[in-house]
């Protein structure tokens, strides 16, 4: 079979109008890695992959028609990274085997716990069947697809009530906050938010990470708490990642604009990130490939030069594992895309096949070698 027009292909599948059999053979390249069946020269292959990324949006005017197109794009760009590094097998130093466990490390789902105002906790996953939870008059429903819905039909009535969301490990989930806002919690987060946005503000707390698309409302300003900072917006979509073990909390903006607040403030444009540390004080700006920052709500684990400690926190994080290190690692770095979904084992050959790293896996631990 020859090498298909990936610029073509690439072109019709992002516009929706590529044929069913071609959107399958997009996304089975990616998920069934057919490197055999393609004759590409690594010079060609370097040509497309340039071409792919290329491609991507740097400022959309849709979030959503974004997400779309990166996540294309990435299938692609993913495929390219597995036939370089499969292709070129024989000109490296062959890899060790990925010891396998006798327990199979399955990834992460659709899955989290509601704490209502009252403390009754209640299981969210799809296997969970939830009626209507009414709440002083807040209604709380679960779609068919599993996300979380608020709709407050109390209008007017301040009420003084707060739920909370958890995923654990292995778990992430949206939510429709009684805004309106979409809220999507990535793994070994939790979000605490009122009932009823009442007030002059609508505050909410947040610990992990969590991609936001704020209802635009201009007399009402939304605030996302993360430990010391701050981000005030009135209407925009924006990733915070302030995970604990990480050593910064960073903020990115898409679409809009962000003012963060800590020590010191700034005000972000997209594409912009800010970091700090957990403290809070002065706020480093840098501009970002923001589909790489928000890959996991694409389902994707997207690593670019990236050391391969900050990998495999994402990695523990999702597949619910401990991770441990034999030898000294840290100047390692990697890169590659594959999607979250996959079987553990895919991941870690991925990043042997990068880093010139190896792994050994017994039972919920991997441990990481040179």
């Amino acid at each position: 079979m020859l090498k298909p027009d990936i610029k073509d292909l690439l072109n019709r599948y992002k516009e929706g109008i590529c044929t069913e059999e071609e959107r399958i053979l997009v996304e089975s390249w990616y998920l069934n890695w057919e490197t055999g069946n393609f004759d590409l020269s690594e010079e060609e292959l370097l040509d497309d992959l340039a071409m792919i990324k290329s491609a991507l949006p740097k400022q959309p005017k849709s979030t959503r028609l974004f997400f779309r197109i990166s996540a294309a794009a990435m299938f692609l760009l993913a495929l390219g990274i597995s036939f370089y590094f499969i292709g070129n097998k024989h000109s490296s130093p062959p890899a060790k085997d990925i010891t396998q466990s006798a327990v199979k490390i399955l990834p992460g789902r659709n899955q989290a716990t509601l704490t209502l105002s009252d403390g009754t906790t209640v299981l969210l996953d799809t296997a969970t069947q939830l009626g209507t939870i009414n709440q002083q008059g807040v209604k709380i429903n679960k779609t068919a697809d599993g996300k979380l819905v608020y709709l407050n039909t109390a209008t007017g009535q301040a009420i003084d009530a707060y739920n909370t969301i958890r995923t654990p490990n292995g778990g992430r989930y949206d939510i429709t906050l009684p805004d309106g806002t979409l809220v999507t919690l990535n793994a070994a987060s939790k979000i605490k938010f009122p009932i009823v946005f009442s007030g002059s503000e609508r505050r909410v707390e947040l610990e992990g990470e969590a991609y936001f698309e704020v209802t635009k409302d201009a007399t009402k300003p939304f605030l996302v708490v993360s430990g010391k900072q701050t981000v005030q917006v009135l209407g925009t979509h924006f990733n915070v990642n302030s995970y604990q073990d990480e050593p910064q909390i960073r903020t990115t903006l898409l679409e809009g604009s962000v003012l963060v607040k800590g020590a010191t403030q700034v005000l972000l444009k997209p594409g912009e990130q800010a970091r700090a540390g957990h403290g809070a004080e002065s706020f480093r700006v840098a501009n970002v490939d923001v589909q790489t920052e928000v890959a996991w709500k694409n389902n994707l684990f997207f690593f670019e030069n990236e050391p391969i400690k900050n990998c495999m926190r994402q990695v523990a994080r999702w597949y619910d594992v401990e991770v441990v290190y034999e030898d000294e690692v840290s100047d390692k770095k990697v890169w590659g895309s594959v999607t979250r979904f996959s079987e553990i084992s895919k991941v870690l050959e991925i990043l042997e096949l990068t880093g010139n790293i190896h792994f050994k896996v017994a039972g919920r631990r991997i441990t990481v070698m040179k």
